[in-house]
């Protein structure tokens, strides 16, 4: 059964401003670069009209994993991720997907991020699966935990970015 996520974070500025900076490809090399320095890249940006999707990887160094996951999965987790964000109307909407590369069972991260307001609050839904008897509960809140971390994290880099990134 997998375990749910709902978290929302607020920015400083409107969704107007957020698409702006989700619309320029050097946010996500520095979103990455700045959260997972050494342990992670920016695989592909496609900007096309009022769609974004970025594909990227994370990893997550063994030391800091709790040891439910590094007794069934020793060394760093390298963790793939797409986000797909489209702008409707004065809305971002978007959808998130991540797996764990190597994992001895699947482990699966599908969500949808909806974005509006002005400043904007981004409101997060998702589920986290892990297909594992009896670990699987705990490795999935132990995801969802590292989840809310990451949103919080990604939040504030973009608020820091954008202090320091002026768009015409």
């Amino acid at each position: 059964m997998a375990s749910k996520l709902q978290h929302s974070v607020s920015y400083p500025f409107s969704t107007e401003r957020l698409w702006a900076l989700y619309t320029t490809e050097q946010y996500w090399h520095d979103l990455v670069e700045r959260m997972n320095s050494g342990h992670g890249h920016v695989e592909k940006v496609n900007i096309a009209g009022d769609t974004v999707s970025v594909e990227m990887s994370q990893g997550i160094p063994s030391e800091k994993l709790p040891s439910a996951v590094t007794k069934i999965m020793p060394g760093d987790l390298r963790i793939p991720r797409k986000n797909t964000f489209r702008l409707v109307g004065d809305r971002i909407e978007g959808e998130i997907h991540a797996t764990v590369e190597g994992a001895p069972v699947p482990v699966n991260v599908y969500g949808t991020i909806t974005t509006a307001g002005d400043p904007a609050t981004s409101d997060c839904s998702a589920e986290v699966s892990v297909n594992l008897p009896m670990f699987g509960g705990k490795i999935e809140k132990a995801v969802v935990s590292e989840l809310v971390g990451l949103l919080d994290h990604e939040c504030g880099h973009t608020v820091d970015w954008e202090s320091g990134n002026p768009l015409t």
